[in-house]
């Protein structure tokens, strides 16, 4: 029961955000008629559908035999990425990506957002022949984060608990360091 409510927590927190500037700019458009606040508030609604997107996708029960299209996965990244100032890539090989690397790769999006508060890029890299999946991320005032299972589980750092969990059942070993103002996650699958 803790685990979900914290989950829900952090969803709903995620969530507030762009709905209370969708609410306050309709109110502010229904006294001012003014087209920059009709423009602001469209934002607002960009937003949160594509957090929705996100979270429903990144929460969502798939079958192991699931597959994700590359394209697919890198347009919702990019599209939740994008409101947090962030850009990110996908390069691979394969067309589709399996369930797990894609689920892997969407919590390393949600990581990067929180580690680099500024803003900055992502950049994920599956090799296949090497079972290994690299992520880096590049921005202003980004440090490493503490990636493990120890600690309390709250809204704040569910993400990287889910994270480390499917890493774990999924046998990949992950791999956290720091070169400049890059930060390097490499998940390789266990030999």
């Amino acid at each position: 029961m803790r685990n979900e409510s914290a989950l829900i927590a952090r969803v709903c927190h995620d969530l507030i955000t762009p709905f209370n500037a969708i609410n306050l700019g309709l109110e502010a458009f229904d006294m001012s008629r003014d087209e920059s606040l009709l423009n602001s508030i469209r934002e607002s609604v960009d937003k949160a559908n594509s957090l929705m997107k996100f979270m429903r996708e990144l929460y969502s029960e798939r079958s192991e035999t699931f597959c994700y299209s590359s394209f697919s996965l890198k347009q919702l990244i990019s599209d939740f990425l994008k409101f947090h100032s962030s850009s990110f890539e996908l390069e691979s090989d394969m067309e589709n990506i399996a369930n797990v690397a894609g689920k892997i790769i969407m919590y390393m999006a949600v990581v990067a957002k929180e580690i680099m508060p500024f803003g900055g890029s992502v950049f994920t890299k599956i090799d296949d022949e090497l079972g290994e999946i690299t992520t880096r991320c590049s921005g202003k005032s980004i440090s490493a984060p503490e990636m493990s299972f120890f600690g309390e589980l709250n809204h704040k750092n569910i993400i990287r608990h889910g994270l480390v969990a499917l890493l774990k059942e999924s046998e990949f070993k992950l791999t956290v360091y720091q070169e400049g103002s890059d930060v390097i996650f490499r998940k390789k699958m266990a030999a």
